[in-house]
């Protein structure tokens, strides 16, 4: 990982190199620089002449943030002679804006390199002392952030050799208090003087808090670079920060990519790519979360402050998202890397690099964007109902809707619903390297979620969402992912594939040809088992609806949903008890309509062929039948062609759209 690291930077600064029309150390040196700038604010720079006792106030400008040499340590320690004077903090801290203005010339006297500076540093403690100290206070009164700098000579800091040279080594090799040996570096092999000076720390999601290099003054033992390329791992973090970031299943992450060679000289490449990237998102941040808790629907705050990120409008696009989209056009003929990984981090602890999806090939981009988008043509034609069409434009390649289906409900987890399997992680990671995990895993987390959303509508307060429609909007985004990951036929929309088979099922040829084909675009539904367990939930959100109607209630649960046992309900009494109840319910509600014969006759039949199919899974077709149950009924009557007919059915609006929100 850390080699690629040094190999991405290498590229972008070629072609950075090149953009800018700046030399190789100064492209170096703007990497090593942090930008002052926190969202949309607009920073002036303070500027002390100390050798004439002057100081003017200007603008900042980002493209030479390498003449400021503005950067901090790991400690909030100033590396360069400039400092970020931040005025806000004043009413949290109780420090007046002299004090703050006082820190900030102490933090640049210590960045200083003595033997040369000397005079220098009495110079300036002797302004200090003369009454800089107001002069800077009324001239930053009006100012929320001021970046300090000094000029010497008439040069700005990174103008200056010697302050350089004392930057750099602080920066790359005194930050983190490097420890140092003899071998050979890990990313060149030039065997020489080796550091801990890796700036990103790494753990596990299994195992967080875990760092596989041990405690941190043996990573040199581990992972020894020698200073050159400890230097590119420094440039490596600013390009992570400024060009590789984005966002996935709604979590915070870098897109690392293994590059070809010479990769910057080849027009139109992913290099390319990424820095037009930059240009359309530069000021903009991905908002903060936290890892690898379920993300909440509170949005996050802008604060100040160097460790703290703005929220990212929602209007900015994602970069995996955009690459994916890219993928058969702009890279059609040249792939834009040999593979890549997201490396998934904690936000406000950086670098702490807890998840990777690796191998990912740009064939995998291009069949994820294929399979995307056969998916949402499928429920735009009403796979799944009118449901489905509301859910159709949340499959996009940021994989948000797979955070939002493999989440806890609001209660969050107890010991009664037990711990999930898998990670929305793992689900990307299946559906993007086609590495599957096993399906019994995916069901059995699947019950426990719905069992979960189940228990805490049931009991809340809140009546004004039904069990039916909380599973619903749930068993929709699961059958999603179900079928990017585990669907044998690869998706794919078709003009006839959801619109229900006019064929009248007055035979047994007929009904099996409506069946299939009715069946065809729920692509889940592909086994007798699966269909008649299907089935019964269309019975049975019949006769919840019909209970409904009698008592004239939009809210709370009828009585029927009580035989479903906290939907623990076992397959066997699913197909054989709870259906006969249904069969009764029907006769006993005046409802028991052609159509609903028809679908009895179905799920019957197709009880009858038998077949494997655990509690979990037949559990799940349960719900995905009770969500389209005005949906399966419609289609059959229209099949029958009994809207106009003599056993025309009366249905209100109201039972038209019952468990379709």
């Amino acid at each position: 990982m850390i080699a690629t690291l040094v190999d991405v930077a290498k590229a972008l600064a070629s072609y950075e190199q090149k953009k800018r029309g700046w030399n190789p150390e100064q492209i170096v040196l703007h990497r090593l620089c942090k930008s002052p700038i926190k969202g949309d604010e607009i920073l002036k720079v303070l500027v002390l002449d100390v050798q004439n006792q002057k100081v003017r106030l200007e603008d900042y400008k980002d493209e030479e943030r390498w003449k400021y040499l503005y950067a901090l340590s790991t400690g909030n320690y100033s590396v360069g002679p400039s400092w970020l004077l931040n005025f806000r903090k004043s009413q949290s801290t109780e420090k007046t804006r002299k004090e703050i203005i006082q820190t900030g010339l102490k933090e640049i006297r210590a960045s200083l390199p003595k033997n040369i500076f000397q005079d220098f540093i009495q110079d300036l403690k002797k302004w200090e002392a003369e009454g800089l100290l107001d002069d800077l206070e009324e001239r930053t009164k009006s100012e929320k952030f001021v970046l300090l700098t000094i000029v010497w000579d008439g040069k700005m800091p990174g103008e200056h050799p010697a302050i350089i040279k004392e930057f750099e080594r602080r920066k790359i090799l005194g930050e983190r208090r490097a420890k140092e040996g003899e071998g050979c570096c890990a990313i060149c092999g030039k065997k020489d003087k080796v550091f801990s000076a890796i700036p990103f720390r790494f753990f596990t999601v299994e195992k967080l808090g875990f760092s596989p290099m041990g405690r941190e003054e043996h990573v040199w033992k581990y992972a020894p670079v020698c200073e050159d390329c400890a230097k590119w791992l420094h440039v490596a973090e600013s390009y992570l920060e400024e060009n590789l970031r984005t966002r996935v299943i709604g979590k915070s992450a870098y897109l690392v990519p293994d590059l070809e060679p010479v990769v910057a000289e080849i027009e139109g490449s992913f290099i390319h790519f990424l820095w037009e990237w930059r240009d359309r998102t530069e000021g903009k941040m991905v908002p903060r979360d936290d890892f690898p808790a379920a993300r909440t629907e509170k949005r996050a705050k802008k604060k100040g402050g160097d460790s703290e990120i703005d929220e990212e409008p929602d209007s900015l696009q994602n970069l995996f998202e955009g690459l994916v989209e890219e993928s058969d056009k702009r890279f059609k003929d040249h792939p834009p890397f040999r593979s890549a990984s997201l490396v998934f981090y904690q936000s406000g602890k950086k670098f702490m690099f807890l998840y990777t999806i690796s191998e990912i090939l740009p064939t995998n981009l291009r069949e994820a964007k294929r399979r995307l988008t056969g998916l949402r043509e499928l429920l735009l034609q009403g796979a799944l109902g009118d449901g489905g069409s509301k859910l159709a434009p949340q499959l996009r390649a940021d994989f948000e809707f797979v955070g939002d289906a493999w989440k806890w409900p609001r209660k969050g987890q107890t010991e009664s619903q037990g711990i999930l399997r898998l990670t929305p992680l793992h689900l990307v990671e299946a559906i993007l390297t086609e590495r599957r995990p096993h399906e019994r895993e995916f069901w059995q987390d699947a019950d426990s979620l719905l069992r979960a959303i189940y228990q805490e509508t049931i009991s809340s307060k809140d009546q004004k969402q039904t069990v039916q429609e909380a599973l619903a909007e749930r068993v929709r985004l699961i059958w999603a992912i179900w079928a990017l990951i585990y669907c044998s036929t690869k998706p794919e929309g078709d003009a006839n594939m959801a619109t229900p088979t006019t064929t009248q099922p007055a035979t047994a040829e007929a009904t099996k040809k409506f069946w299939d084909k009715f069946f065809e675009p729920r692509l889940l539904l592909d086994s007798p088992s699966k269909r008649a367990a299907f089935l019964v939930g269309v019975l049975f959100g019949q006769v919840e609806s019909k209970q409904r109607s009698e008592r004239q209630s939009k809210a709370g649960e009828m009585p029927i949903v009580s035989r479903l046992k906290g939907l623990t309900i076992s397959r066997q009494d699913l197909l054989k008890n709870l259906y006969c109840e249904l069969m009764l319910k029907l006769r006993q509600l005046d409802a028991n309509t052609r159509a609903i014969r028809v679908i009895q006759q179905a799920a019957a039949d197709f009880a009858s062929r038998g077949g494997e199919l655990s509690d979990e899974e037949a559990r799940f077709c349960f719900c995905l039948g009770w969500a389209l149950s005005w949906t399966t009924v419609n289609a059959v009557r229209e099949a029958l062609g009994s809207r106009e007919g003599e056993e025309a059915e009366e249905v209100s609006a109201e039972e038209e759209t019952e468990g379709e929100s």
